[in-house]
């Protein structure tokens, strides 16, 4: 018999502490707040900026949409190979794969740095060192006949800037 009054304490025991206890869905009360405090550093010290060197602004880029684009060779210039300006540009450089271009120099200065914008997205850079054409043109040098003629005629975008005073 002594049993069941224990077992009825601890019972009663159980229920009380979990009566007690706060639900767990329920936060802990957060502490109220202090004053609002903020600190402040110390302003920096200022100094005046220094003034900067007078940059140049960017060459101009000009943009040639549907320009004609071919490519010669030092053998479809009109000259001998014997003749002494064979594979020599109107510009006084010798044609260069991938560096030397024939432009009009009334719309493509001579000097200027030319970019083609191929139909397949990649890009050509070249330098107009060389004339024998007009208008909106670019013939782009090669050393080969074959590869030449089979690049053919293309209207392409080309992209030039004009030379630095120092680069003619």
């Amino acid at each position: 018999m002594r049993s069941k009054p224990l077992l009825l304490a601890l019972s009663l025991a159980l229920l009380l502490g979990l009566c007690l206890r706060p639900p767990p869905c329920c936060p802990p009360e957060a502490p109220p707040p202090g004053p609002a405090v903020q600190i402040i550093p110390a302003p920096a010290e200022q100094t005046a900026p220094e003034p900067e060197e007078a940059a140049e602004p960017p060459s101009e880029i000009h943009v040639i949409e549907e320009c004609v684009v071919t490519w010669y060779t030092a053998d479809t210039c009109g000259k001998p190979p014997d003749h002494p300006a064979y594979g020599i540009t109107a510009s006084g450089a010798p044609v260069e794969e991938g560096v030397t271009c024939a432009v009009d120099p009334a719309v493509i200065p001579l000097g200027s740095q030319v970019r083609v914008l191929y139909a397949d997205g990649t890009t050509g850079t070249f330098r107009a060192t060389d004339t024998g054409v007009k208008g909106e043109w670019v013939d782009i040098y090669t050393p080969s006949y074959d590869y030449a003629i089979q690049c053919g005629l293309q209207r392409l975008t080309v992209c030039w800037t004009a030379p630095e005073e120092d680069e003619l």
